[in-house]
């Protein structure tokens, strides 16, 4: 459904998304005075033609942390023109604590090319969407967004949020303590491989859970999360990452040997996945189920095919619908096996695109919705693994 949404959205309305042109960070000590003075000076009444939406609550993330996150659509027109530069800065403070303040700054994309044949929608048709969030330890926070612009015109928003009920989260071992905030985005990957194990190679799925015409923050936080915790608990001889977008079938990232900046450059390339146009060879019948399976073709052909493959990704994608059994006849998995983190299960029981592949193939599904579920899935791939390679 969201490919035909997206089509109608660009030719109607249209929708832009914002670039992150430098990555979230904690406002330095010397810059603390303006953007206190830019938070606090805020008018309530907004001038910039904006809203801004919280998460509805602090959710556990997969590395053991709360996180919540925030969304901005903007319309384009006078006072946001194409190519304006946006700032966002954020203020969390925690119910017993002191103010934990982060800026972000949002690129609008350029003026659009000439369309002579008028398919696209005008400038002043436009909106422009970006995300941000944060990440905490347990407790109770109010969190301020003040998004201004170069001419000092604001748009702001203001929520208390605490935990979402989780009883299994009182035996978690929180990464945060008790009123700490940091940014969502702070996990570097150093590149380092065990040297031992399986070849892997893991297809990661750019896919948003919210169905968006871009991945929201938070998205694009559980996909690099989730990778990290693979790539630094999995011990394998080789490793190769192939990205892609599923919606539209297209490739994002293919890298090997996967290392420290091809790691970056995934996360830099997340924030440009753009749903909001498909090519209508994406929407024939038939057509996601070949393109993965042309990507597991295409890896068990080359010349040192992978032990393992995993896919990666949020369910969600081409739920319910069936994949053709000739496509499945055409591949021959030899001794590869194939694994599918798959984050956030919401409808129990409902296997989406990739968990239905996985399984024609005999593979392993492993449904994703705590950091526990996570470590567990990864305990038995180990295991698996370890079992397989006994002579």
């Amino acid at each position: 459904m969201r490919p035909l949404q997206s089509i109608a959205k660009l030719l109607v309305f249209g929708s832009l998304i914002a670039g992150t042109a430098a990555a979230q960070d904690l406002v330095k000590e010397a810059d603390l005075p303006q953007a206190t003075q830019i938070l606090d000076g805020a008018p309530r009444k907004n001038d910039l033609p904006c809203s801004i939406q919280f998460s509805d609550n602090l959710r556990l993330d997969l590395l053991f942390r709360y996180t919540a996150g925030f969304a901005v659509n903007c319309r384009l027109g006078e006072k946001i023109p194409p190519g304006t530069d946006l700032i966002a800065y954020l203020r969390v403070t925690p119910r017993l604590g002191k103010p934990v303040l982060m800026t972000e700054r949002f690129d609008v994309p350029p003026a659009q090319q000439r369309d002579p044949a008028g398919l696209l929608a005008a400038p002043s048709q436009l909106e422009v969407t970006a995300s941000g969030g944060f990440a905490a330890g347990p407790g109770e926070y109010s969190v301020e967004v003040v998004l201004t612009d170069q001419q000092g015109h604001t748009c702001r928003k203001q929520k208390s949020l605490k935990p979402e009920v989780n009883r299994g989260a009182r035996k978690v071992p929180f990464a945060l303590q008790p009123g700490a905030v940091a940014p969502l985005m702070n996990i570097r990957w150093n590149g380092t491989i065990a040297g031992n194990g399986p070849r892997l190679t893991v297809f990661l799925n750019a896919y948003g859970q919210n169905g968006s015409a871009y991945l929201h923050a938070l998205d694009r936080a559980a996909l690099m999360q989730s990778l990290f915790t693979l790539l630094t608990q999995l011990p394998c001889k080789s490793l190769k990452l192939i990205a892609f977008d599923l919606e539209g079938q297209r490739p994002i990232l293919s890298q090997e040997p996967f290392d420290a900046r091809g790691f970056m450059a995934l996360e830099r390339l997340l924030k440009r996945v753009d749903f909001s146009t498909i090519s209508y060879r994406a929407l024939q019948n038939g057509a996601w189920s070949r393109f993965l399976a042309d990507q597991v073709r295409s890896e068990l052909a080359s010349k040192q095919p992978a032990d393992d493959i995993i896919f990666l990704g949020a369910w969600g994608s081409h739920v319910w619908e069936k994949v053709p059994q000739e496509t499945i006849h055409r591949i021959e998995m030899g001794n590869t096996h194939v694994f599918y983190f798959e984050l956030f299960p919401y409808a129990a029981g409902t296997p989406d695109g990739i968990a239905q592949l996985t399984r024609d193939l005999h593979g392993t599904v492993f449904a994703i919705d705590s950091p526990d579920d996570f470590a567990q899935a990864i305990k038995k791939m180990s295991n698996r693994t370890a079992s397989s390679s006994i002579p």
